[in-house]
């Protein structure tokens, strides 16, 4: 009997935590998105809820409503406290800087997720999960994506560039249709290099993830992969709608300008004083 009045009592106290999530998540919609001393996850597509072993959870879904998903654009107010520091190579993470105005690679941040059956998860609380890759910002800082996988879809060559001496050197090494790429950012090359140009007549290039330090890097032709692969990072100026994008990864240019600022800013400051 007590085993069993124990169980009815574990049952009901997670019943109403996940209803605490549930009405945090809905509340969202009217109350600013981001707590102090709370982690806030905004969704960038329909994410369904899962438990550790990573298995759906119909009856949390149930909960939530017939469709069972938490939607697209909504806010999850998990029961996490805070991110952490980090400049290991981890598959989501975020940029942020205590300065205002200014754009400083080096302060990377991530939370911890969780890796179950080849798919990385965030733990929002209450023994649930939702899939990190369907988050497009936590607390207010946009989410990057150290590595997406895409499709040759025609023939293709790389080059390298070398951002100390911008010089760039064609590869021999060609890439088949059906071939499959990790790419970590994205850039336009100008005639001087490193400005962030947004601009439509310039080709866009990818860089192979694991291809050198810096902005040095073997870079391909967006054009040469799949559309179906790269709408999920790059964001087309020309294009009106975006349905399919979802992911975000370095722009390069930016990047590369914005470090470049911050350290004339710095030099300028030394023969100031």
């Amino acid at each position: 009997m007590f085993k069993r009045l124990r169980n009815t009592l574990f049952a009901l106290a997670t019943l109403l935590g996940f209803s605490t999530l549930i009405a945090n998540t809905v509340q969202a919609a009217y109350d600013t998105p981001y707590l102090k001393g709370q982690v806030v996850l905004k969704l960038n597509w329909n994410s369904y809820v899962y438990d550790r072993y990573g298995n759906r959870m119909p009856w949390f879904n149930g909960l939530y409503g017939p469709l069972g998903y938490l939607k697209k654009g909504s806010y999850v107010y998990t029961t996490r406290k805070k991110v952490e520091r980090t400049n290991k190579d981890v598959r989501y993470y975020f940029l942020h800087s205590t300065k205002i105005h200014t754009y400083e690679i080096d302060k990377k941040y991530w939370l911890p997720y969780r890796k179950i059956n080849g798919h990385y998860f965030y733990y929002i609380g209450h023994e649930a999960y939702i899939k990190a890759r369907n988050v497009s910002e936590i607390n207010n800082h946009s989410q990057y994506s150290n590595g997406e996988k895409a499709m040759i879809d025609e023939t293709a060559y790389t080059f390298k560039f070398n951002s100390k001496t911008k010089k760039i050197t064609n590869l021999k090494k060609k890439y088949k249709y059906g071939d499959y790429v990790m790419v970590d950012g994205l850039r336009q090359f100008t005639a001087d290099d490193g400005s962030p140009w947004r601009d439509a007549d310039q080709p866009y290039y990818a860089r192979l993830k694991g291809s050198g330090h810096g902005y040095t890097g073997t870079y391909i032709l967006l054009g040469d992969l799949r559309d179906k692969d790269s709408d999920m990072f790059f964001w087309d100026i020309e294009e009106d709608n975006h349905p399919n994008y979802r992911i975000n990864i370095l722009d390069i240019n930016w990047q590369e300008s914005n470090k470049t600022a911050e350290k004339a800013k710095a030099q300028k400051s030394k023969q100031d004083n």
